[in-house]
């Protein structure tokens, strides 16, 4: 397979089968590519079994030009690594430290039988092992840190009510993530993985498949690992710089339905007119918000330029965008049109 082609197969969506089936072989041709390569050391901390998440993760990074020397706990020995000390985590030397724990991890869940305020104790000693490991990484390694949020159990105990009661384990779990976000607004270097969201995103009762972490130790399912690593894959690269910083889109059946070669600027699909038409501006919306991020958004067309502006056009009367300047000439009947989607 061609390397161009198994990089292509590794943007999402992706087929995670195909890629925990031929990882090794996606591996090698990654390997032998003539891309050059940014050699970094990241630490692998889990309050589980990690070996697979780390191979996934491996060759999203190598599509992104990272090239990972990784160095892996031993099985749930995370906060042992940290605050005991580890000679050969020492002489590793790592550039991002990301720690794995999720719902499993944690030590002292609420209980029926306890009081709001024995449960808020457990709370503050839990969040308090965190924070000691976060501090001292800070101080001994002086790098990024990653570290998971907690996904929600795979059952409620007392069903709707586990998220509103004091002793509901969902109740619990959001209460902790929310301490964990607090830390991370206040420290620019430390970076939560959303597993709360992807599991969400997964299917929570696939993503905690039981049998996983009854053969292998695995707290996210075997199959849900390329979701899982892929997300974690985009955090390393922005740590490392290696963010996508640009939109470059097509016009026809991208910003509107329809060909306007075809079909003339009065009969493709923008606004509000029907449910295709929504679709598009949605999309709109969806990449203005972008712009505000700093991205860059572009169009990059092969229609002829007089078509391309005439659907522009009906696309700023029908929706009240506009086109900024400049418009810059590429080649024809290629035209790039640099500016905003959206009225600001």
């Amino acid at each position: 397979m061609e390397n161009s082609s198994i990089s292509e197969k590794l943007k999402y969506p992706f087929d995670s089968e195909w890629i925990l089936k031929k990882k090794k072989g996606i591996r090698r041709e990654l390997l032998a590519s003539d891309q050059s390569f940014l050699e970094k050391k990241i630490a692998v901390l889990g309050g589980s079994t990690t070996s697979d998440i780390v191979k996934i993760l491996d060759l999203f990074l190598l599509n992104a030009g990272i090239k990972a020397e990784f160095y892996e706990s031993e099985y749930n020995k995370y906060w042992e690594d940290i605050m005991f000390g580890n000679e050969e985590l020492k002489a590793f030397r790592p550039d991002l430290i990301w720690i794995h724990t999720t719902g499993r991890n944690l030590l002292s869940p609420p209980d029926v039988d306890l009081s709001g305020q024995e449960i808020d104790e457990r709370l503050d000693s839990e969040y308090e092992r965190f924070h000691m490991m976060w501090e001292k990484i800070f101080r001994e390694y002086n790098c990024p840190i990653i570290q998971n949020n907690f996904e929600y159990p795979y059952y409620r105990l007392l069903g709707n009510r586990d998220v509103s009661d004091i002793h509901g384990m969902t109740n619990y779990i959001h209460r902790m993530n929310s301490r964990f976000y607090g830390y991370a607004m206040e420290h620019e270097n430390f970076h939560i993985h959303d597993i709360n969201y992807i599991s969400a995103c997964y299917g929570l009762d696939k993503w905690s498949d039981p049998f996983y972490w009854c053969l292998y130790k695995y707290a996210v399912s075997v199959p849900a690992i390329p979701e899982f690593s892929y997300n974690l894959a985009n955090i390393v690269k922005s740590i490392f710089g290696k963010n996508k910083k640009a939109f470059v889109l097509d016009l026809d059946n991208t910003l509107w339905g329809g060909v306007v070669g075809e079909d003339g600027a009065e009969k493709i699909e923008i606004g509000h007119e029907n449910a295709t038409a929504e679709m598009y501006t949605e999309f709109q919306t969806y990449l203005k918000a972008h712009k505000k991020l700093g991205i860059l958004l572009t169009v990059d067309s092969k229609n002829d330029e007089e078509n391309a502006l005439a659907g522009l056009r009906r696309l700023t009367a029908c929706c009240g965008r506009r086109i900024l300047s400049p418009l810059r000439q590429t080649g024809i009947p290629r035209i790039k049109i640099s500016g905003s989607l959206q009225p600001n």
